[in-house]
């Protein structure tokens, strides 16, 4: 509580009258020398982190470090690492992934060793030791958590993961190119950070594997975005299902009910894709009739095994039959919890969920996390649904895995399953916000706040080239051979240009106010004109701020880029490897931002039409209610935030004659896509 308290108070200080808060995670700190030799020797770590340490002086010193017990705060977690050591981790050269038992367990027991490192030289030797010996898959995704989590690596910065495990993020042809590059690439000397760099031009999947009727892949430039696909997996690791809250410092208050709306936000976006494409709400699914969409990855896990793919209108399984049997009784189970407003924990006692908390409660059933009230009960759907819907056989023996693109983080948004399993899932969701009725109009109209007009400045969508590094990922023989030249993969990718949003606010008094921005769409597939009380859950979040309204007119302008939680891109880590070796020689400084990451900026909005496409911002301003909410996270930055409920005020049903008031403003808005560049990339 004190520290809750200490963070308000440190936050508090940017809001001043008139003005709107800047969240902590925007605020840039310099960095000192400890900082630098921590974010150097951690990208040291993780280069060239799929074959065995390139650097002599570093495989020598993992190889010579002992493991000694009082090296470490958690004597359990060093008993429980050395014995899975003595009986052996999974093989370096097999396919990991987190949803299978054995793979969880020593994930965690890795994790925890890492964890548990007294100080950060321990940790890093650790580290070394780790990454000689064990599964590079395993080591390097334990490794990850420990950077985000470790109190003494807050805000270190790690590579995208593109950068290191590029296998996720493209197709198996682009790597046969890649190990010819000097046949297939385009050199430009002197291309990135001063380095001779091979460019591999790239297309996505539709572009050599297209079904005629397959029309779920006109959004493969979506679903394949590489930076959206890092995000999730950021987004998916700031709480690890497999590991409690308490046990990584993470606030427990929103863990559900994160995992709940987040994964809503992402739903809503997509939606706005199709839309944007011509394709119309994401269809439901039945476990005894086929399965419409079909999905061929073209992936392949780093070993050369290809990852499993799914015809289309395909019946599930066999073999399937009995994960699914298990996956119906936990959704009955699931519902009527919802109905009945209960839920049953392990010790033979029920909580009620239809409480300020019950929604957290329910997200974190629903995951099936660690801090699931009774995962044995309720089990974790999520995973379940993964397996089934990846149509990948049972495993001989834990060694022997082929998981699916939905059972990995970076290539689950790839397959069109992953939404249709949302949208199953979400039918929980709904439900029990259905269940509490609308809002009172005393919970949603305020007078005393009147938004007078919104203005909205043209906006428009592109498509431009991002040049992505992949040397990383690749073998090489030597240090000396991957330091003389970089492989790049170009890419056309969504974007859009910058525009602001202006809200002219009129207050009776000085209020400290939330103001809401939500984008939704006009029309359906068909043009026809939507109900916004049947569609207002289709609309996503794109911005949520805090500001001090003044007495009398305030004019707000919010431009695009200051979106809550949004992030630029990416630089090459070669790029910043360059700046972060010129400030440990003292020749410039380091600054960082309080993050990690945050939503692709890029990707704020959909594509739209060339002719302009209609949509509708729905704008909304209410007074805080107490003190605003103190959000921390290891992954986003730490901000203050409305304490009302994730997707207020469109989290319940809405009645017509009760939604509305001076300060609700509905704004129209067409999106034009401007085609100066076709997708298919050639030289």
């Amino acid at each position: 509580m004190i520290g809750r308290l200490a963070l308000l108070s440190v936050l508090a200080v940017a809001l001043v009258a008139g003005q709107a808060y800047k969240p902590d995670y925007y605020n840039e700190v310099t960095a000192d020398k400890d900082f630098l030799l921590k974010q150097k020797r951690v990208y040291e770590i993780l280069y060239h982190l799929t074959q065995p340490e390139i650097k002599a002086d570093l495989y020598k010193e993992g190889q010579e470090y002992k493991i000694e017990m009082d090296g470490y705060t958690n004597k359990e977690a060093v008993t429980e690492f050395l014995h899975r050591l003595e009986h052996g981790y999974l093989h370096h050269d097999a396919v990991y992934s987190i949803y299978y038992p054995r793979n969880v367990d020593e994930t965690r027991a890795v994790f925890r060793i890492l964890f548990y490192a007294k100080d950060f030289d321990t940790f890093y030797k650790t580290a070394l030791f780790c990454r000689n010996r064990l599964n590079h898959q395993m080591f390097g995704y334990a490794f990850y958590l420990a950077v985000i989590h470790r109190p003494d690596t807050k805000y270190i910065k790690l590579p995208p993961l593109y950068e290191i495990a590029p296998h996720y993020f493209y197709n198996s042809e682009l790597f046969e190119k890649a190990h010819h590059v000097k046949a297939f690439g385009k050199l430009e000397q002197k291309h990135s950070a001063g380095y001779d760099t091979y460019i591999l031009p790239y297309n996505y999947s539709n572009f050599y594997l297209n079904d005629e009727y397959d029309y779920e892949q006109r959004l493969n430039y979506f679903t394949e975005d590489i930076g959206l696909n890092n995000y999730y997996f950021f987004f998916r690791n700031q709480f690890p299902w497999f590991l409690k809250s308490e046990e990584i410092g993470a606030p427990k208050s929103y863990r559900g009910e994160e995992y709940f709306y987040g994964h809503k936000q992402l739903f809503n976006r997509y939606y706005l894709e199709r839309l944007s494409n011509d394709l119309g709400k994401v269809e439901d699914f039945d476990w005894d009739r086929p399965f419409y969409p079909g999905f061929w990855p073209s992936l392949k896990f780093p070993n050369g095994l290809q990852f499993p793919s799914r015809n289309g209108n395909s019946y599930f399984p066999n073999y399937k039959f009995h994960k699914i049997h298990e996956c119906e009784e936990y959704e009955t189970r699931i519902s009527q919890a919802v109905d009945a407003g209960i839920i049953f924990s392990t010790d033979s006692k029920y909580a009620k969920i239809y409480t300020p908390e019950g929604l957290n409660i329910l997200g974190n059933m629903i995951e099936g996390n660690a801090d699931s009230m009774n995962e044995q009960y309720y089990g974790n759907i999520d995973m379940l649904m993964r397996n089934i819907l990846g149509f990948n056989i049972p495993p001989l023996t834990p060694e022997k895995l082929q998981p699916s693109a939905l059972e990995h983080y970076a290539t689950s948004m790839r397959d069109p399953a992953f939404w249709r399993m949302y949208k199953r899932i979400f039918h929980h969701y709904s439900k029990y916000n259905l269940n509490q009725k609308s809002y009172k109009p005393e919970e949603i109209q305020y007078p005393e706040l009147k938004i007078e007009s919104v203005e909205v400045d043209k906006l428009q969508t592109y498509f431009d080239y991002f040049d992505a590094t992949i040397s990383n990922g690749l073998a090489v023989e030597s240090y000396a051979e991957a330091e003389k030249y970089l492989i790049q993969v170009r890419q056309y990718r969504l974007n859009h240009k910058p525009f602001n949003v202006k809200i002219n606010i009129k207050a009776e008094k000085p209020t400290k106010a939330a103001i809401r921005i939500f984008l939704g769409p006009k029309y359906n597939v068909h043009m026809k004109e939507i109900d916004f009380q049947e569609h207002y859950h289709e609309f996503y979040e794109m911005e949520n701020f805090i500001y001090d309204l003044a007495a009398g007119e305030n004019k707000i302008q919010r431009n695009c880029h200051d979106f809550f939680f949004v992030d630029h891109e990416y630089e090459p880590s070669e790029v910043f490897y360059k700046k972060l070796s010129k400030a440990i020689e003292g020749a410039e400084e380091l600054k960082y931002e309080k993050r990690l990451m945050g939503f692709p900026d890029r990707l704020l909005l959909p594509k739209g039409k060339p002719e302009g496409m209609p949509f509708q911002m729905f704008i909304f301003v209410s007074p805080i209610q107490g003190e605003p909410m103190a959000y921390t996270s290891r992954v986003f930055g730490d901000s203050l935030m409305d304490n009302r409920p994730a997707g207020y005020p469109l989290n319940r049903p809405i009645q017509k004659f009760d939604f509305h008031g001076p300060n609700f403003f509905f704004k129209d808005v067409l999106i034009y896509h401007k085609q100066e560049h076709d997708l298919n990339i050639m030289f």
